[in-house]
């Protein structure tokens, strides 16, 4: 048998036994998008104010009245005058009508009334996360991104030890348990201890569907899968909008998009082990019997393959391989340690700018639901894109211009006036856009740089990096009144720029098959030395 000939020349690159599981990561992508954004319809921006004492209540005064009788006049975040959602003066009622004294004391509220003609039932409302408990609201979000966080360094690591399908069955039963007991919330307590659970899970279905279909296909279809799946994301983007305008309540709609989640635990019957893991781990067996069924389920000559296949397996199993077992520390090796802090600055700074552009379409003016449909729709054609030039130009340049104009629009994002709205839309959109092409990229091109003995710890700790920059990016409002407006906003944009410029220094991948070892890494890494000294970059 020729020397570097893979399974997937036997079995096909591409088929039903490959799309059967692109499927399957299309809508476990489709649900982990919707977890992720629903905390913004859970807890959107409603307006609140001073709740009128009960004496004012039976005089009947009516809410406008006392908001221009009660609520002193204070400057907003954006500079406008607005009344005081959190204070309001000592009033007393006199003959059935309001009484305020020319030096009256302003007093903090105790209590709110909201404006629930827009959203009918919030978290923010239901518990009272408003003034000095408006936090809460960040944490919640930073909490969901810690357990994200721990998620991806967690079980990257335990795929690569014990395989990604037990490892993706586990996480999507351990998601579906706790997804459904955050409906027992009472609290923002038991809230966030639920949501914290539920995402430990589902993350890791993500982020596991990257590299099972990088293992499943031949280089020439690994960006077309990668990214296509991807639109599951974009779908529950797009549908998620629609779904909280019909159900304006925070747990029905909960209950609404978590439900169809049960129909994941048809992995059981879709998603196999990988081969790639499989021949790593030298069970020939098991891999005999995958790739005789997946050549069956491509429609391939079954006595033909079968021969191929033993003669695969033969050939694989005479070679002498020492059995490597890769953790996070082993990213930190010379063969690979360059390639792992750069990407994980990238994934880092781009993370925060994909998830404050995300989090905060409230603040862009107009309908909040119109404001995050058109935040998915603009990943649509970034994925088309990310196709095209990644399969004509390679992985590593379309992943450096696609940071690089991030960076360049939420400088000019941050240079835009705000009381001019459609502006901000659209330079917010375009580095949304610009963002999840990065995100895009960043799937494909991280798991194709490093070994398969290390590739999920090293996608999952890239993962894990993105999650610090996301656990900031909720308290972007509170980092502009600590410091200045555009601080937030402009330098992370000038650090994306500069995590664009450094991706040039990482090796191109396109049309190459995937390492195995860290041997075959040590190799690769000495043909490109040469080629780095002479200016000349593969």
């Amino acid at each position: 048998m020729e020397d570097g000939k893979e399974y997937t020349d036997i079995i096909g690159g591409h088929g039903r036994f490959q799309i059967a599981v692109l499927v399957f990561c299309f809508f476990g992508a489709v649900a982990h998008c919707v977890q992720d954004f629903t905390i913004i319809f859970f807890a959107p921006n409603v307006d609140h104010w001073c709740a009128r004492p009960k004496e004012v209540l039976q005089s009947n005064i009516s809410v406008e009245e006392w908001k221009n009788f009660s609520l002193p006049v204070v400057k907003s975040r954006s500079g406008v005058d607005e009344y005081s959602r959190c204070a309001v003066y000592n009033i007393s009622i006199k003959n059935g009508s309001l009484h305020r004294q020319d030096n009256a004391d302003i007093i903090q509220c105790t209590s709110w009334e909201y404006d629930l003609s827009f959203y009918k039932n919030t978290i923010v409302n239901e518990w009272d996360l408003v003034c000095d408990r408006e936090w809460l609201v960040s944490m919640s979000k930073t909490v969901y991104m810690l357990s994200y966080f721990l998620s991806s360094l967690i079980n990257g690591q335990l795929s690569d030890r014990f395989g990604r399908r037990k490892v993706l069955i586990f996480c999507l039963s351990w998601f579906l348990a706790f997804v459904f007991l955050t409906l027992l919330s009472t609290n923002i307590a038991m809230f966030m201890v639920f949501r914290f659970l539920s995402t430990f899970g589902i993350t890791s279905v993500f982020v596991n569907s990257t590299v099972i279909l990088a293992e499943l296909v031949s280089a020439k279809y690994r960006v077309i899968y990668c990214l296509t799946y991807k639109y599951g994301w974009s779908l529950g983007y797009l549908l998620l909008p629609l779904i909280a305008w019909l159900v304006p309540n925070w747990f029905w709609l909960h209950f609404v998009v978590s439900f169809p989640c049960i129909l994941l635990l048809s992995v059981l019957w879709i998603v196999p082990e990988t081969p790639r893991w499989l021949l790593i781990k030298r069970k020939f067996p098991e891999l005999e019997k995958l790739l005789l069924y997946g050549a069956k389920k491509n429609g391939k000559d079954l006595k033909q393959a079968k021969n191929q296949i033993e003669d695969y397996i033969a050939y694989h199993s005479q070679k002498i391989v020492k059995e490597e077992k890769a953790t996070v520390l082993d990213l930190l090796r010379p063969a690979v340690r360059k390639n792992t802090f750069i990407l994980y600055f990238s994934w880092f700074i781009n993370s925060y700018i994909y998830y404050a552009l995300s989090w905060n379409t409230n603040d862009l003016g107009g309908d909040p639901y119109w404001n995050f449909f058109l935040c998915g729709a603009v990943e649509l054609p970034e994925v088309v894109l990310c196709i095209f030039l990644g399969k004509f130009f390679g992985n590593r340049r379309c992943l450096f211009f696609f940071q690089v104009m991030a960076g360049i629009c939420l400088i000019a994002m941050a240079l835009t006036p705000p009381d001019i709205v459609w502006l901000t839309i659209v330079v917010s959109m375009s580095g949304k856009f610009f963002s999840s092409g990065v995100f895009g990229l960043s799937f494909v091109y991280t798991p194709e740089i490093f070994p398969t003995v290390m590739r999920n710890a090293a996608l999952g700790s890239a993962s894990a990096c993105a999650r610090v920059g996301a656990l900031l990016s909720p308290f972007i409002h509170q980092m502009a009144d600590v410091t200045y407006a555009w601080v937030p906003i402009a330098i992370p944009g000038a650090l994306c720029i500069c995590s664009g410029l450094l991706v040039l220094l990482l090796p191109e991948m396109k049309d190459k098959a995937l390492q195995d070892t860290l041997q075959e890494r040590v190799e690769l890494r000495t043909q490109e030395i040469p080629n780095y000294r002479s200016g000349i970059k593969l």
